[in-house]
């Protein structure tokens, strides 16, 4: 069989024709040179030089072998070099999952960041339902996804991203906006607006169960599939919702945000990533150190728990108090 070590015997002493100077070149043993390329010819069944005393010259068989062989041996050169870099974190393709809660919060800017940090990665970002995405992590099919934490996954390791309260979100002219704060029981008897079932699954269980501690059920009247379909909804006057207290639904025309009293659930978002799938200097590795970077520029810190692995975070004091 050909190998790697025959190509480039051959390519040093066509582009050299002199055995001698191939052989300095290769810092190799002259003799071993000859045998190398006596060895490449047996196994062609083809003379590839002309060897005199003075000169070596290749045979046309040889001028097709060399010219044919050249962009086999650039494209292995090539190959091993991107292996490195995608070993070493700087090359290579980065797959990631993501909920509403996450493109509406750090994700836009850690994509943005890790893109420019390391251009020769292609990062792919795509919205399956939260089910899906725990599947396709597990199954290696996304490197990292963006999830509600409602659960930890033995086989899954995360960092919390965004960790955020409760509020209730009303038409501004509904009755209701008029109060500072409302109670989770002055909602009983509204028409709920809610994100699809079958992709906000989650979401929407903390919302019943919580509705059902103040001992009524969500009357949800209609559905959107993102979250600017629910704020948008709400806006037309059509119902009322639950959401997450953040930034950009506060700059939405037509709406109210009221916080709640009492208990309110909190709802996490996290990246998560297979335990077994993070290592130094990998492009995962380099996306979730971004990941780090940007949330902890966004108010957040982290502490290390050894006995879980688990990167876990939580709001600076400043925040605490506000709350």
């Amino acid at each position: 069989m050909i190998e790697t070590r025959h190509l480039r015997a051959f390519h040093a002493v066509a582009e050299e024709l002199s055995f001698r100077k191939a052989a300095q070149r290769l810092n190799v043993a002259q003799p071993a040179l000859s045998r190398t390329i006596q060895d490449l010819e047996m196994m062609m069944h083809v003379r590839l030089l002309e060897r005199t005393t003075r000169v070596v010259n290749l045979t046309e068989p040889g001028k097709v072998f060399l010219k044919k062989t050249r962009g086999l041996m650039q494209s292995l050169e090539e190959a091993v070099h991107l292996a490195r870099q995608v070993h070493e974190g700087t090359a290579g393709e980065l797959h990631v999952g993501y909920n509403d809660f996450a493109i509406n919060g750090h994700l836009p800017e850690i994509v943005r960041r890790f893109r420019n940090a390391h251009p020769k990665i292609n990062v792919t970002v795509v919205d399956p339902t939260t089910p899906e995405m725990i599947d396709f992590v597990l199954d290696g099919k996304l490197d990292a996804v963006f999830i509600m934490d409602t659960h930890h996954h033995p086989a899954l390791d995360h960092i919390v991203v965004r960790d955020e309260r409760m509020v209730c979100v009303l038409p501004a002219s509904h009755p209701l906006s008029e109060k500072r704060s409302l109670s989770l029981s002055d909602l009983a008897d509204q028409p709920f607006i809610m994100g699809k079932w079958s992709s906000w699954k989650l979401f929407r269980r903390v919302i019943k169960n919580f509705c059902q501690s103040y001992g009524f059920t969500p009357q949800v009247i209609q559905e959107a599939v993102h979250s600017d379909g629910i704020i948008g909804l709400v806006a037309a006057e059509l119902g009322v919702t639950l959401y997450v207290d953040t930034d950009w639904i506060h700059s939405v025309r037509g709406i109210a945000v009221r916080p709640l009293k009492g208990g309110v659930p909190k709802i996490e978002t996290v990246a998560a990533w297979r335990r077994d799938r993070r290592t130094d200097g990998s492009a995962l590795s380099s996306f979730l150190d971004v990941t780090e970077s940007v949330v902890k520029q966004k108010g957040v810190h982290f502490s290390a728990a050894k006995s879980t692995g688990f990167v876990k975070a939580k709001r600076i004091e400043a925040d605490k108090a506000a709350l």
